[in-house]
């Protein structure tokens, strides 16, 4: 297995986007491209990441190939890497190399780790309210809401978008209104839904994401939300268990 992508940052920012979530995961390598789909120690988040075949600019593999990785020793050896490098993925006697290809070439040796556990499937959910959102909004209400809680209550209707939170010291609301306010892209809702949800896994899930991306987050009252993006030509998809009073 070889492959080569040429968008250092935005390899790293996706690494961080996982490791943010999850600490070990199984990379598969395939038709597709570079997939993994991975909870998070206490199972409340799940992450679902692809970055597909078309983004590399070469990509050598034959049939499926999976390699266990711990993330942190992922991103160690992204720590310093530099937009305009190349990013060189392989598979040497059992063990996982990265190089960083520019103005020199650095090379990473990493374990390949016996991660057991069948392979996750996706989540089979239903929900009743989607939107669109810009990125910048949602990071700034998350941001305005721990002032009062360690957790945020979403809801939509046919009109709004709603987030909340409540606590001894207070209370705070963002709310976009459809056709109102252009940071809400999208709102499709076949039946009012409300939900909360801890605040830092929220948090955790769009530290890496530009602030004019647009992110769909879809929920049901009381159930799962699915939340998603793309950094580039990687996606993003996040599952996480909602806060049950």
């Amino acid at each position: 297995m070889r492959v080569v992508f040429e968008g250092a940052d935005v390899f790293k920012k996706s690494m961080k986007a996982i490791g943010n979530i999850v600490d070990e995961g199984v990379f598969t390598f395939d038709d597709e491209g570079m997939k993994l789909r991975s909870t998070d120690p206490s199972k409340i988040a799940m992450v679902d990441f692809l970055l597909p075949k078309h983004a590399f600019r070469e990509y050598e593999v034959e049939g499926e190939t999976k390699v266990g990785l711990n993330i942190d020793e992922v991103m160690n050896a992204l720590k310093r890497v530099k937009s305009s490098e190349e990013v060189h993925l392989s598979l040497e006697d059992g063990r996982f190399i990265i190089e960083l290809v520019g103005k020199a070439k650095r090379r990473f040796v990493l374990p390949v780790l016996d991660i057991g556990g069948s392979e996750l499937p996706t989540p089979k959910l239903s929900f009743t309210a989607s939107s669109k959102v810009i990125s910048e909004v949602l990071q700034n209400a998350f941001k305005d809401a721990e002032v009062f809680s360690s957790h945020v209550t979403i809801e939509m209707d046919s009109e709004t978008f709603k987030v909340s939170a409540s606590g001894a010291r207070g209370e705070y609301v963002l709310e976009l209104k459809k056709d109102v306010h252009d940071s809400l892209l999208d709102l499709a809702v076949s039946e009012p839904a409300r939900a909360s949800y801890p605040l830092d896994y929220l948090q955790d899930m769009l530290s890496e994401v530009s602030k004019t991306a647009a992110v769909t987050i879809a929920i049901k009252t009381d159930a799962p939300l699915k939340l998603g993006y793309n950094i580039g030509d990687a996606s993003f998809v996040y599952y996480l268990a909602p806060r049950i009073e």
